[in-house]
């Protein structure tokens, strides 16, 4: 039951909030006036760094759930608080690559014509670290350890 649960919530937490964005674009293709201009709709949506807008909420939630949990749990406080540090870091630098790629986004027309996407490589990175310490957070230090 404990894998059950812990898939349960990785798919509610994890999962959805980074997939569903990206699933509903394919759906660009099934307006006939739109279908030109779709393609490539999930590498554009992501290459000034909006798929960070999903890494700040899922490191704020963590951040929450590990400051409630501090006082409370029998975990290791010592990693729970480098747990919380490094959240609240990744805040900071997806707050700041957010705001980067923006400016970027503003003064660039054709991305491609310039050399390579930085931010678009470092906001995948920075949000596969997050759903990685989000999800290990959850199943080492808080999922009940059942007997």
């Amino acid at each position: 039951m404990r894998g059950l649960e812990q898939f349960g919530w990785f798919v509610f937490n994890i999962a959805i909030p980074l997939l569903a964005p990206l699933a509903l674009l394919p759906l660009l293709r099934l307006p006939t006036f739109f279908r030109e201009h779709a393609r490539g709709a999930v590498l554009r949506a992501m290459e000034h760094g909006q798929l960070l807008w999903t890494a700040i909420p899922m490191n704020a939630s963590a951040g929450y759930v590990i400051g409630q949990q501090l006082n409370k749990s029998s975990a290791n406080p010592a990693l729970m608080w480098v747990l919380l540090c490094g959240h609240v870091a990744l805040i900071v630098l997806a707050s700041v690559l957010v705001l980067i790629g923006t400016m970027e986004a503003s003064l660039r027309s054709d991305t491609c014509a310039h050399g390579p996407n930085r931010i678009l490589r470092v906001s995948v990175t920075l949000t596969a670290i997050t759903a990685a310490m989000h999800l290990g957070g959850y199943i080492w230090l808080f999922q009940p350890v059942v007997h």
